[in-house]
């Protein structure tokens, strides 16, 4: 028991930003299921309660750390799985072109605003049910992915398919309208248009180098010292820099792949056949 401890707090201490998230979601979901058992059973309120997204006004000035908090905390096990798999999965895939301190900004103000198109809708729709859960945070981190790299080809799980990022965004997006119409948990796929809307506009400024909320993060839970922080800095932009420039050529590689498979390889010009015969010598 003591070496699994110890072997969780290295696993949590080595790893990456969306692998702490991870364990804070399930030692949230454990904490909280063994309070109910233990102090709660009996109760109207369970501890999830005093954590998620009221879906009033009254109920936000009440209980205002939840548009927030409701982000660790989960209805079941199974919405525990799927999110955490999410978050694993979307953040890996994120952190190849982008900073730990960048993930942690789209999640956490996707949070927030998953939480308040949520309330808006349900002042609007008089809609009675609290929010928990990490779907919307994930959402603003994926569609900031599509809005950056719209035409990369991902393979779909345990389908040997390969598309394109903004088709699957599509296809998600459909499926949560289909949903909010069916009404099955409206309210839920309303916070997932939220933090898809804050992930792909914020992306769009976050290019541009307006990372304004970038720097409340940084602020807040990666505070260095100056000289420390100003070296990291000088290379963070060059890393970024160096990936946007990647992702940029891969976008041309794409266009070209694209090209031969509708018109071939002889439909390519002199200067695109030796741009690809340059990345696949680079790769």
């Amino acid at each position: 028991m003591k070496d699994l401890i110890q072997q969780l707090k290295n696993n949590y201490k080595n790893g990456d930003i969306n692998i702490k998230l991870i364990f804070i979601c399930v030692g949230v979901f454990v904490i909280s299921f063994l309070l109910d058992l233990f102090f709660f059973r009996n109760n109207v309120w369970k501890i999830i309660h005093y954590f998620d997204t009221k879906p009033t006004i009254e109920g936000f000035f009440s209980q205002p750390w939840g548009i927030l908090t409701y982000t660790f905390f989960h209805g079941g096990l199974l919405h525990l799985a799927l999110n955490c798999l999410m978050i694993y999965f979307i953040g890996q895939f994120f952190l190849r072109y982008f900073r730990k301190e960048d993930f942690l900004t789209f999640f956490l103000f996707g949070s927030i605003s998953g939480a308040l198109f949520f309330m808006g809708f349900s002042y609007v729709f008089n809609y009675g049910q609290g929010l928990v859960g990490a779907s919307a945070a994930v959402y603003a981190v994926f569609f900031a992915l599509v809005a950056y790299i719209p035409k990369t080809k991902i393979q779909l799980m345990f389908i040997n398919i390969n598309i394109p990022l903004d088709y699957v965004a599509y296809g998600l997006l459909a499926f949560d309208v289909l949903m909010m119409l069916s009404g099955e948990n409206v309210g839920g796929h309303v916070s997932h248009l939220g933090g898809a809307a804050f992930g792909f506009l914020y992306m769009k400024q976050f290019e541009k180098g307006n990372d304004f909320l970038g720097g409340i993060v940084r602020t807040l839970f990666f505070r260095e010292k100056k000289s420390v922080k100003n070296d990291r800095r000088k290379a963070s932009r060059d890393d970024y820099e160096f990936n946007s420039q990647k992702v940029e050529k891969q976008k041309d590689v794409d266009k070209i792949l694209d090209k031969i498979s509708k018109s071939g390889y002889e439909s390519l010009t002199k200067e695109e056949k030796d741009f690809l015969f340059k990345q696949g010598k680079n790769g």
